[in-house]
């Protein structure tokens, strides 16, 4: 009996226990963290809903969209569920169940890249987050972001933020209401310089060839075409289907990276389109005369060491008694080797540095190389060497240790067309210029420009482009064959070819421009900078600036001019 009291006894201490903890508990959920659980359950009894935003735009020069954003619609199975399965409808039915019940539809947006190859490089893609990317910043895991290019560098300035819908659920998380809605926040449209249809025309005219185009206004920098080849279909980023993911696996693997921007991200050796810095640095510094002369003789002969002109080495002839200007027509080497020597190394390295080599030009694009530029201390500190003069002589002619790119080719020579003021490169339209003045003699800019001239005159090295400067000169050029790489089994190295170009489009008598060109106005330059770089392959791996970049520029010209009706008239006359 007392056995049984006890056990009562202890079991009314332990129901009184937990009754007191439950009252406990009770005072804490009411007094004290009410308020917090009540704004748990309104938590819970609310969704947010977020509507896809249309993603802003880059615009061309002439203010037309350069990519577009194309709406995929979608109908929701159990329309009033949260989180409904999703089948794809086109337009039409979207637009039916829209006039009808529009809680049934919701869409998403993919990106449309019109240009496809020809922009590629440029303006980029855009592709899903990766864990990376959600690492870095908050992002929807159903987000896009750029890739490359434009895409990339204006990530967040595109971005558009998407509407948040609220809506109020039941306790079986069904939608019961809209609560409120916010608009979606769209971002900034980017007005560029580029000009698309130039862009697909300077592609086509590589036709295929592995390298690079790039197109500036000569007055002030802006980028019309920057090119690379070969090139991909930024298109194929946009839907996974499976032949999508075929194309991306295909140019993953592609010989040719097709990925890699070379017309920024690919540094070479100029070869002979550096002469027009050594004939300036030289003019100067007062090392040579507009009136100096070398004579070449084929060969110049150092001690043990020989240097010879291209000339010799490929036709076995001299040009004699050879000035600046006509240096730089026929691109003779003698000329520039002692033109080098007598403006020094570091004199010269100073100088190319001047002109942007070296370093960024500060284009608005991931990935740009710097390339370098050699001098006897550099050569010193790297690599523990001394410099000689057979370095001074590959240096002047754009060869040894010099690595550009082709933007910064383009931006030496447009420095050089616009009165020695240096303008860096831009993709912006609307963006602020400070072009640097290099404070360069006109008489100097003049003495290489006319030099220029003759080279793409009978007589000169650009042969392709004779045809263009038969009545008023127009198209001032310098052809470059750069060696590159080790020596084959018969001492030759192989060759990139290059061509740098001003078209004074101005005074192209017996030309004008086709359309749509001609009708743009003043939306078009009037003096542009070409410059082409065609790089060696298996099949040719001796290209030469003459033979295979000359002719790149002549195709550009062709799709871009036409003979007007006087010349045509006056042609079929004669």
């Amino acid at each position: 009996m007392k056995s049984m009291r006890s056990k009562s006894t202890l079991l009314l201490l332990v129901l009184s226990a937990v009754f007191a903890l439950l009252g406990l508990r009770l005072i804490e959920v009411a007094l004290f963290r009410g308020a917090d659980f009540l704004a748990l359950a309104e938590s819970n009894r609310y969704f947010l809903k977020k509507e896809a935003a249309e993603r802003a735009v880059f615009l061309d020069r002439y203010g037309k969209p350069l990519v577009g954003n194309q709406k995929k619609y979608f109908r929701y199975v159990q329309k009033d569920r949260l989180y409904s399965d999703k089948v794809p409808i086109n337009q039409e039915e979207a637009l039916a169940l829209l006039a009808t019940d529009s809680a049934q539809v919701t869409h998403t947006f993919t990106r449309i890249y019109p240009y496809g190859e020809a922009l590629a490089n440029v303006l980029g893609y855009l592709s899903p987050v990766t864990a990376e990317d959600l690492s870095k910043e908050s992002l929807s895991l159903d987000a896009q972001i750029g890739r490359l290019g434009l895409e990339k560098f204006f990530e967040k300035n595109v971005r558009s933020q998407p509407g948040i819908s609220t809506l109020e659920t039941n306790a079986l998380g069904q939608k019961q209401r809209l609560v409120a809605s916010q608009a979606p926040l769209f971002g900034q449209n980017i007005s560029t310089t580029i000009d698309p249809l130039l862009s697909q025309l300077a592609l086509q005219a590589m036709q295929g060839q592995t390298g690079a185009v790039v197109i500036l206004d000569g007055q002030n920098g802006q980028v019309l075409s920057l090119i690379s080849s070969p090139s991909f279909d930024p298109n194929v980023f946009s839907e996974g289907t499976d032949e999508n993911k075929m194309r991306i696996r295909d140019y993953l693997q592609d010989s040719g990276q097709v990925f890699f921007n070379r017309s920024v991200s690919g540094a070479y050796p100029p070869g002979s389109v550096f002469k027009m810095v050594t004939a300036l640095a030289a003019l100067h510094h007062q090392a040579i005369q507009a009136d100096t002369q070398v004579d070449d003789q084929g060969l110049l002969e150092v001690g043990d060491f020989a240097y010879a002109n291209w000339y010799f080495t490929q036709y076995g002839r001299v040009e004699g008694l050879v000035d600046v200007r006509k240096a730089i027509a026929r691109s003779n080497d003698i000329f520039f080797y002692k033109a080098a020597e007598w403006v020094g190394p570091t004199k010269l390295a100073e100088f190319a540095r001047a002109f942007g080599f070296g370093q960024k030009t500060g284009l608005q694009i991931d990935g740009e190389a710097t390339g370098l530029v050699p001098d006897p201390a550099w050569k010193e500190q790297t690599r523990g060497e001394n410099w000689y003069l057979g370095n001074t002589y590959h240096f002047g002619i754009g060869q040894g240790d010099l690595l550009v790119t082709p933007l910064q080719i383009a931006t030496m020579t447009q420095a050089i067309a616009h009165n020695g003021r240096l303008c860096p490169a831009s993709l912006l339209k609307d963006g602020q210029i400070w072009c640097k003045d290099l404070a360069l003699q006109q008489e100097h800019l003049d003495l290489v420009i006319s030099g220029m001239l003759a080279a793409c005159s009978a007589g000169g090295t650009a042969y392709p482009l004779f045809v263009f400067n038969q009545q008023q000169p127009f198209v001032a050029c310098k052809t470059g064959t750069a060696e590159f790489g080790a020596a084959d089994e018969r001492g030759y190295r192989r060759t990139h070819a290059w061509l740098t170009a001003i078209i004074y489009l101005d005074r192209a008598e017996g030309y004008e421009l086709k359309e749509p060109w001609f009708s743009a106005g003043d939306a078009f330059p009037r003096q542009l900078i070409i410059t082409v770089l065609v790089e060696s392959d298996q099949d040719k791996p001796f290209k030469e600036g003459s033979a295979d970049a000359a002719p790149v520029v002549e195709r550009i010209l062709s799709g871009l001019l036409d003979k007007n009706s006087a010349t045509s008239a006056a042609e079929t006359q004669n």
